[in-house]
């Protein structure tokens, strides 16, 4: 079976925040290498009700015999989503613009 991949126009991709398939990699390498410091700086383009504590921003256990398997990323941090998406935007102004096509 063969495998045809359709590119995106290269106008929408001189003005999307990832322009093309190699800095894909390069993001989704650093995001594994570095979790803490790729997935902060994501964190810091967002607005927080409580600050994200660098001592809790994430830590896990996979191992069994330490205790219960879990993840935790951002612990105590909070937010508001519709302030982010929406609310912000609009202040920095914006609102007059389309957000999404469907």
């Amino acid at each position: 079976m063969r495998k045809t991949v359709y590119l995106p126009d290269p106008k929408l991709t001189k003005k999307a925040h990832v322009s093309s398939l190699n800095q894909y990699k390069d993001m989704y390498k650093e995001s594994i290498d570095n979790p803490c410091e790729f997935w902060g700086n994501i964190a810091k383009q967002f607005h927080w009700e409580t600050p994200i504590s660098e001592d809790k921003f994430f830590s896990y256990n996979f191992d069994i015999t330490k205790g219960p398997i879990f993840i935790k990323w951002l612990e105590g941090a909070t937010t508001n989503i519709c302030y982010n998406l929406l609310d912000r935007n609009i202040r920095n102004g914006l609102g007059d613009k389309i957000a999404f096509y469907w």
